[in-house]
Formats: C-alpha cells, structure tokens, sequence
C-alpha cells in the first residue's frame, strides 16, 4: 500500500515553536512500522515557519511579524532544524531521511511533473530511506503559494497513485459545530455529496484548517483514495489506521478509482499556463464521461500561448471552466490546426480532467 501522511504545525511543535520530540519520534517510529510491515510511505511535514519563529524568539530575543519576507526568512531558519530533528531520528533507526521542498512552480509543466515524479518513485522503492517534503516557503510568494500542506499533500497522493492520504492534526475529526461547543460531534463518515456545516478557521500556527483538510479529502473521494482526517494525540494513529484499518477520527469515503496521471491533474486546476474554449459540441461529448481527447474541431478560440506539455484550462463557450490537461502540442500549431478537420489532438483522454460536477450544470 502506498500512504501520504500529512502533519501539522500544531501537532509536532507547541504554541511557542519548540519541537514536540516525543510526537515526532512517535511519526517515524510508525512509518518505520508500516515501512517494515511493506508499505511505501511518504511524509509531509509543516512546521519550518513555526519554528523558526520559536528559534528566532530564543536565540535572537526578535519577534518576526507575518509578511511574506519575515515568512521566508523563518522557514530558512526554520527548515533545516525541523529536517535536523527528522534526520536524528531516523539514523537513531538505521534509515535515511531524504528533503524535499516543493512549490506550485514545480507542478505547472509535464517536465517537471515527470521529475518530481522520478524521484519520488525512486525514493520509495529504496530500503531505509523516509521522504519527507514541505512546501518551499522561503521562496514561495502568494500566487506560488499552496493553501497549505493539506493541498500539497493531496497532490503528492494523487501523483503517486496513493492508496490513503492521512491528515494528522491536533483535533480528533472533523466535528458537526467548533469542537470546544459541548454539543460538538464528530462526524465519523463524509461523503462527498454530504453537506456539511461551516468549517471556516484556521490553525494558530499554520495557514491551514479543518475546511482545508476537508476540501483536499473530498478531492481525493473524487478520485479514487480514502483519507483520514485525525488526531496526531491518539496513540499509535497511523498504525492503527493503515495496518488495522480502525474507524478513528474522519473518513472520507472514496468514489472511483482513476489513474495516477488524472489525479494529478484535478489537484493542478489552479496553475494552467493558457485557455482554450470548447464549443457546444465538445462540451456534450465530454459530459458523456467517456474516454473522449480534444481534438482542434472542438476548440472555439485560445487565451495565451503554451509549449508541448503545459496545462491548459478547458472552457465552454460561457467562459466556464469545465476541466484541465495537457498539451500535445504548442499553441502556434493550435492556431493552424484550429477548427479543422483531420488533425491530430490536443489533448489525450488519458492526460485531460473533466470536473463533471460543473459540466453537468
């Protein structure tokens, strides 16, 4: 099985930034588990900005505010302690622990999907060696920024072809009110149809939340992976939920499996490197839901320039996006292609995400 496991800022460090120890040693001894039991596991942990914060207060006696370049100066502070901790604790058990730091940059072309995706596969086909990636926040800026790491994590499950992602945080699930409201419940099953309250908030320490975790679960559902939202406090959590499957905090409840490659691309929406609109015609062909590629008769007009291998949002011809994939050529062969007969496609079925909840409307 593989399994993405996600932990947040306030499950491994406390409210002034120190390293929880015992919390993170108890991560890697149970991937070291899972690892031995033959599961491939994966690591995505928040925590440099938090931390180095909490480094800057006790060395430096200074105080760093929120702006996006005090940010980036404490997670490089930040980053290299909290790999520190991961790389002590993994040699204390005979393995490796292997970095890697990640922005929306590096998802926005086929290239780099595919170099990404090398080295994961070859990470986790190795004996002793534990991944562990973080978003790069010291050189992210807004538009390059993810949600959080819940969204990082989602993409990196959907890339590998993940059998469950785990979002491990300080809160036990996901409730029916604020979990500090005695008539709070948790809710043990989501489906992705379900409505559900209002989940708006924040963690104190990252930029993340229960509405976040939720949103990156319900898009695992539409593709095919179970994920747990749960708490990183209950005693042996992640081994009890991928070794013994138990029911402890939140399931989401997965629809269809789909192939690797699709996942990726319904987490990839938000970083299309141009436009193309479909008309009518296309735009019922691929409400059908069947295997169905964009050839250039089906495309009305382009929006920007694009190479072989960039992501293309998909219109219909209200300006609604109805989908993303990737280019089997560059926007000047489109240009001479466009409308005609006889010509090769644009877009692969088995390289295109079509959000059928939006096409269907």
């Amino acid at each position: 099985m593989r399994v993405v496991i996600k932990v947040g800022s306030q499950s491994i460090l406390s409210p002034a930034g120190e390293p929880l120890l015992d919390e993170i040693k108890s991560v890697i001894e149970q991937i070291i588990t899972l690892n031995q039991a033959g599961h491939q596991v994966i690591l995505v942990s928040s925590g440099a900005v938090a931390l180095g914060r909490g480094i800057a207060r006790k060395i430096l006696n200074r105080e760093y505010g929120n702006n996006v370049a005090d940010k980036q100066l404490l997670a490089s502070l930040g980053q290299p302690q909290l790999m520190a901790i991961y790389t002590k604790l993994c040699e204390e058990r005979g393995y490796l622990a292997a970095q890697l730091l990640l922005t929306k940059y590096d998802f926005q072309t086929k290239r780099s999907y595919t170099n990404i995706l090398r080295l994961l596969q070859k990470s986790l086909a190795q004996e002793n060696v534990i991944t562990i990636i973080n978003e790069n926040d010291s050189v992210a800026v807004d538009e390059l920024m993810f949600t959080d790491n819940d969204e990082l994590s989602g993409i990196i499950a959907a890339q590998i072809g993940a059998d469950k992602l785990l979002l491990l945080t300080s809160i036990d699930g996901v409730y029916t009110k604020n979990p500090s409201d005695p008539d709070a419940q948790l809710i043990h099953e989501v489906h992705v149809s379900d409505e559900l309250p209002d989940l708006n908030g924040k963690s104190s320490l990252g930029r993340g939340g229960m509405s976040s975790k939720l949103t990156t679960a319900r898009k695992m559902a539409r593709v095919g992976v179970m994920t747990h939202i749960a708490s990183l406090a209950e005693h042996n959590v992640i081994e009890k939920l991928v070794l013994a499957d138990e029911k402890l905090g939140t399931r989401v409840i997965p629809e269809h499996k789909q192939a690797a490659r699709k996942k990726y691309l319904a987490f990839t929406q938000d970083n299309p490197h141009a436009q193309v609109s479909a008309n009518w015609g296309l735009v019922k062909a691929l409400s059908k839901n069947h295997a169905t590629s964009i050839l250039p008769i089906g495309i009305e007009a382009i929006n920007g320039t694009f190479k072989r291998g960039d992501l293309l949002e998909i219109l219909n011809p209200d300006g609604i996006k109805i989908g993303v994939g990737i280019a089997k050529y560059n926007s000047a062969k489109l240009t001479e292609y466009l409308g005609g007969h006889n010509h090769p496609e644009l877009i692969h079925y088995d390289y295109l995400h079509i959000d059928y909840d939006v096409i269907g409307n």
